[in-house]
Formats: C-alpha cells, structure tokens, sequence
C-alpha cells in the first residue's frame, strides 16, 4: 500500500469518526441540559419529553433511506450533506428563543445525523477494502485479537456448528 493511501485512509477514518462523535456528543449533551433547557425555556416534562422524541423519531425514520440515498447519490456527499445540515441545525437549536424552535431544531439535527450514521460505516468499509490485511480491524480499534479468528478450518469450508463441508474434519 502506498504511503499516500494509507494517509488517506486515516484522513477518511478521522473525518468519519468525528461525525459520528458529534452525534454521540449531542445526544449526550442534550440529556445532560434537560433541567437548564426546562428553566430556561420554561418548559414542562411534555416539552422535555418531545425535544427527545423529535430527533429519536426522525434520526430512526431516515438511517435506512439516508442509506439508500448514499447509495444512489454517493456516499460522500450525502456524508458532507448529513454534516452540514447537522453543524446548521446544532447552531440553530444553540440559539432556539423558544420550544417549538427548539423541537425543529432537534428535527432538523436528526435528518443530518441519519444522513451521517450509515454513510459513515459504508465509507470505511470503502475506505479499508481488504479485512484480511489487518487495516480494518485497526482502524476500528480492535488490532489486538486473543486468537485467530475465524478459525481456520471455517475457511475450508467447516461451519461453525460443526457441520462438515468439503474437506473438514470434526
């Protein structure tokens, strides 16, 4: 592999980890400022509850059909087009006067973050094409393994239950 591909497989991998670490993040964030965004904006237990439901419904809705658009469009920019609508929406959920701008806000957040969560995973399966190089296992922290895995004699044709194909013995 070139040194050139390899730096532009960890720029990718970074680019798709940072995504996905926003939307980890604001899922996060958002809960913890439950009480703040209740004293700030007055709200009650309800409003609470649909500034939660609104992006879970959403992001839920749309992870399959943002898939399915990356496939048609390309998965990179549907990925760059999930990005900056969910960087726009957060700056207008950050700056939401009232609840119900808030909740479309937070609407808004999911359509970007579903169009970011399997574009993401699609690309870096792109990205590090051959499993049996080690790359991918690296990439997605998991470099060290205990032991060989699959075994070996899956790779002759062997299931896993034990059922033997051509060439096995159990």
């Amino acid at each position: 592999m070139l040194a050139t591909d390899r730096k532009a497989q960890l720029l990718t991998l970074g680019a798709c980890c940072f995504g996905l670490f926003m939307v980890m993040l604001d899922n996060t964030v958002v809960n913890v400022a439950l009480p703040s965004i209740q004293r700030e904006l007055g709200a009650k237990v309800a409003g609470l509850a649909l500034v939660l439901d609104a992006y879970i419904l959403v992001f839920a809705s749309l992870l399959l059909t943002a898939g399915s658009l990356g496939d048609r469009f390309g998965r990179r920019r549907v990925f760059r087009a999930g990005l900056v609508v969910f960087t726009a929406s957060s700056a207008l959920c950050g700056l939401a006067p009232t609840l119900p701008a808030l909740v479309g806000g937070r609407a808004l957040q999911a359509v970007g973050a579903a169009a970011l969560l399997p574009n993401s995973l699609a690309i870096l399966t792109a990205a590090f094409p051959d499993p049996g190089s080690g790359s991918r296992p690296s990439a997605c922290g998991l470099g060290c393994r205990p032991w060989p895995w699959p075994p070996a004699r899956w790779s002759a044709g062997c299931s896993p239950t034990g059922s033997a194909g051509a060439g096995c013995s159990t």
